[in-house]
């Protein structure tokens, strides 16, 4: 085995975290002229920034003897993507569309969805909320939303409240309907809701997925261009367990996880400020070591956050000073940050 070769196996088997797909795979070409490397790979911003793509090239290759200086160039050529069944849906007024999901029901998904939906729109984001659960259209309660949203020339136009453009299936149907649909029925209702919503210029729209890896899942990654989905967990290992096979499902879908948010991670006394792990401590970041992605945030328990939701007030607001709210609007900062150094490295 030459350098080159040699070269591009080590490339091959180091793995990009979010992505569990192996570096050589953004490889467009490396050339060796002495003890010097040249690389020419794509840049994928979604995965990984310059600076680190560039970091973990350069630490692997100057570990092979004789490989004395290594130089990388990025190129615009794009990966064909898999092929699918459906035309992909884009939306050029949304820069990024990101996906709140989990592994099972009671994890507080929705609960996470309107909280950092709002906490973006504070930090000066445009925001759009998207109730992609059909099951369990939580959204419109948590947002305190009772009208059924109004239609002009043909399109509807989302609900703005608490600083954020909010559309949900929930408010098409009879609050206490239950929607009884096979998969297929359910991939269309969510696709044609997401078009015929008159969405306005956006940073961000939060989509909050039901849970578990089903039909909708997998219709909407197929169907429509996603930039990354959140797992949502609790610190015990029922939950850990099936949010899982979720970050299984959208690696496999070629969905960037960006990191896990834990919640419920601990009761904290209001008095003396002791922590109780009633679900069990250090679940979450014991997970996204494993799945080598980042612990985006640790929600505590706090009775504030259900009679908020149950008000339509979300803790983000009504107790802008409290832990929860607090580790929100960290929440929203590490993600505005991620995007923001991603995209002024791509420039």
């Amino acid at each position: 085995m030459d350098l080159s070769e040699r070269a591009l196996e080590v490339l091959r088997q180091i793995e990009i975290p979010r992505t569990r797909r192996p570096l050589g795979d953004l490889i467009e070409d490396l050339s060796i002229d002495g003890g010097s490397v040249h690389v020419r790979m794509r840049l994928a911003p979604a995965y990984a920034s310059k600076s680190q793509l560039t970091s973990w090239v350069e630490q692997a290759l100057k570990a092979i003897p004789g490989v004395e200086r290594v130089q990388v160039e990025f190129v615009q050529t794009q990966r064909p993507r898999p092929r699918v069944l459906t035309q992909k849906v884009r939306f050029p007024q949304i820069a990024r569309i990101l996906v709140v999901f989990s592994g099972k029901g009671g994890v507080g998904k929705s609960t996470v969805s309107v909280n950092l939906a709002v906490a973006l729109a504070q930090q000066g984001a445009r925001v759009g909320l998207f109730d992609a659960d059909v099951h369990g259209p939580n959204i419109p309660t948590l947002l305190g939303l009772t009208e059924p949203p109004v239609v002009k020339e043909g399109k509807l136009l989302p609900i703005f409240k608490h600083g954020v453009h909010a559309i949900s299936i929930g408010l098409l149907v009879g609050g206490g309907d239950p929607l009884i649909w096979r998969g297929p029925m359910i991939s269309k209702a969510i696709r044609e809701l997401l078009e015929s919503t008159a969405w306005p210029e956006l940073d961000y729209l939060i989509v909050d997925m039901p849970p578990g890896t089903g039909d909708a899942q997998l219709g909407l990654a197929q169907d429509v261009e996603l930039t990354g989905a959140i797992a949502v967990t609790t610190p015990q290992e029922v939950a850990l367990s099936d949010v899982r096979r979720g970050i299984g499902a959208f690696f496999k879908l070629h969905v960037p996880v960006l990191g896990i948010i834990e919640n419920m991670a601990y009761y904290l006394c209001p008095k003396c400020g002791h922590r109780e792990y009633i679900f069990g401590q250090g679940g979450g970041e014991a997970e996204a070591r494993r799945q080598k992605i980042p612990l985006l945030g640790q929600i505590p328990l706090d009775p504030k956050l259900r009679e908020g939701g149950d008000a339509g007030m979300p803790i983000v607001i009504a107790h802008p000073s409290s832990p929860a709210a607090q580790e929100f609007g960290k929440i929203a900062e590490r993600l505005m940050r991620y995007f923001a150094l991603s995209q002024g490295e791509q420039q």
